[in-house]
């Protein structure tokens, strides 16, 4: 039988749980003791791998004041130490990087439609040196979003990407910005790549779950590490009935049947029996949580010892509404 608690290989990584542990916001960004601490406490907990806050590459995006923003001067010390807190309890950590805006000079908020050739290659290239920092900074990876509503997941989409040259299209070329991309990482960085993907786009014409599992074979051939299914709008799309977990577990477990590399599965668990569960009737192997470590940083280790088996996480959804990385209750 699985068990939220295994011992557990997850690529080239040796993980101390199945558990993925998503960031998201930043409301502490002035308290860099408080930082630390947190990331202390979720480290210790039992987590298996930690993914960052967003970390932002543009001073100007929508979310850059609940954001790390990578330009800031003590940004290399913070994620620094970060690596350092989350290694010396044998947990690896990738930093997620995204964006909302593209800003050209005065020009802002450029469509995906509206992109030239120079935008597209400084895309590619300031995510690349995003990459380069992290590994400097001694993380062991990135997080890269294609999914929820995430710039690059508007690129992929075709309810947003109507372009007629190489750059839209086909499945294949609406990925070629992202493909270009992970394969220069890949060839020059040496760093676990893991991309979050949505499992469908419910609107007309949107992002269907054919063309998702089609994506994502693309990015195995090009070297990603890891896959992370998520959801347009999560975590706001996930009530506290789990609302969609059966299409999510549906599209999981077809996702696992055509890649071989992990996939995790993320989507608004809190209970420890549940989510034993569906590792036990399932292949899914990994989960990720994101609103429980912001509840309390430390549950994990309450669940292991047997304290209590249910995250007091109460899935309000008021972290995520109001940007904040700790808890209202």
């Amino acid at each position: 039988m699985k068990s939220i608690f295994d011992k557990c290989k997850f690529g080239d990584f040796k993980l101390n749980s199945r558990i993925i542990r998503t960031g998201l916001w930043e409301s502490q960004q002035k308290d860099l003791n408080a930082i630390y601490d947190r990331y202390d406490k979720i480290a210790s907990s039992g987590v298996g791998l930690i993914t960052s806050e967003l970390f932002s590459i543009y001073p100007k995006d929508k979310f850059v004041e609940h954001s790390h923003r990578m330009d800031s001067t003590n940004f290399m010390v913070m994620a620094s130490k970060m690596a350092e807190i989350t290694h010396s309890y044998d947990v690896p950590i990738l930093g997620q990087v995204e964006f909302i805006k593209y800003n050209r000079g005065i020009d802002l908020d450029i469509s995906v439609n509206d992109l030239v050739m120079e935008d597209i290659r400084k895309i590619q290239s300031d995510i690349i040196a995003a990459a380069k920092k992290l590994e400097f900074a001694g993380f062991d990876g990135i997080q890269l979003s294609i999914g929820n509503n995430f710039f690059l997941s508007k690129f992929i989409n075709p309810y947003y990407n109507q372009r007629t040259d190489d750059y839209g299209g086909s499945v294949f070329n609406r990925m070629r910005l992202v493909l270009e991309l992970i394969k220069v990482m890949k060839d020059n960085l040496n760093l676990h790549i893991s991309c979050k993907v949505n499992s469908f786009d419910e609107r007309k014409d949107g992002f269907n779950s054919a063309e998702s599992i089609e994506a994502c074979k693309l990015l195995e051939k090009v070297g990603v590490d890891s896959i992370q299914v998520t959801r347009p709008l999560s975590p706001l799309y996930f009530t506290k009935k789990l609302s969609g977990e059966d299409d999510l577990l549906d599209y999981s477990k077809k996702l696992i049947d055509s890649v071989n590399v992990p996939v995790i599965l993320g989507g608004g668990f809190n209970d420890m029996g549940h989510i034993n569960n569906i590792l036990n009737s399932t292949d899914i192997e990994f989960l990720s949580m994101y609103r429980p470590f912001v509840a309390e940083n430390d549950f994990l280790a309450k669940w292991e010892s047997g304290e209590c088996t249910k995250s007091r996480c109460l899935m309000c959804n008021n972290c995520y509404r109001t940007k904040k990385s700790v808890c209202y209750h």
